[in-house]
């Protein structure tokens, strides 16, 4: 616009802000119509008073604000763009993502950014940095901590493997954490969780049964 323009070429200092009149909002657009033809401002956007009316301010089509939508969507998508953000916070933790299907390396500055990028619970990341894990996450990631995060580590200190006894197949299988249990099984974390702490004995559901080991 020309007054943004004109305050980049001379300065703020040489612009000032003034109340030329005080009346009501009936009289609005006849009384600007007035000082537009007093003084022929060359730095307003507008021709006439009214386009767009006062009071509504300018409004983008619909069309225009899901455009601007979705670029702003793709640019947060972007994994250089969240590599960037995260580099920007003062405590982070460094950690690098190889994609063994396209064989490429992006170093993350944070555990939270990674999982954005990757579109993935940032459990998983954490769940391999910190069990030692060397199955790919997905099939296609690994992960490696570069510095450490305490607060993540003392979080991980609590978390606690569970034995899941299948009644019908009599199949055990262990699990890092309650959560990757759930996960597996296609149940909320919550409800495994009470069930544990209810100390309940009837199967989970009619199939599981669930215990800490």
């Amino acid at each position: 616009m020309p007054i943004n323009l004109a305050l980049l070429k001379y300065g703020y200092h040489d612009f000032s802000l003034t109340i030329l009149e005080i009346c009501d909002v009936d009289n609005l657009m006849s009384r600007e119509k007035h000082f537009f033809e007093e003084y022929s401002p060359e730095y307003n956007i507008l021709d006439t008073p009214g386009n767009p009316s006062r009071g509504s301010g300018w409004r983008h089509s619909e069309a225009t604000i899901e455009n601007i939508r979705i670029a702003a969507n793709n640019r947060y998508k972007s994994s250089e763009v969240l590599a960037k953000l995260s580099a920007a916070q003062p405590s982070c933790t460094k950690v690098e993502v190889v994609d063994l299907e396209t064989n490429t390396s992006t170093i993350f500055y944070a555990i939270k950014a990674a999982a954005r990028a990757l579109n993935i619970d940032r459990r998983y990341i954490e769940h391999y940095i910190y069990l030692n894990q060397d199955k790919p996450v997905l099939g296609k990631y690994t992960f490696k901590l570069i510095s450490n995060d305490k607060k993540i580590e003392k979080v991980q200190k609590t978390s606690k493997k569970i034995e899941v006894t299948n009644i019908n197949t009599k199949e055990v299988t262990i699990y890092t954490s309650i959560g990757a249990a759930a996960r597996a099984l296609g149940y909320r974390q919550p409800s495994v969780s009470l069930y544990l702490k209810e100390n309940r004995t009837k199967p989970f559901k009619g199939l599981y049964l669930f215990k800490l080991v």
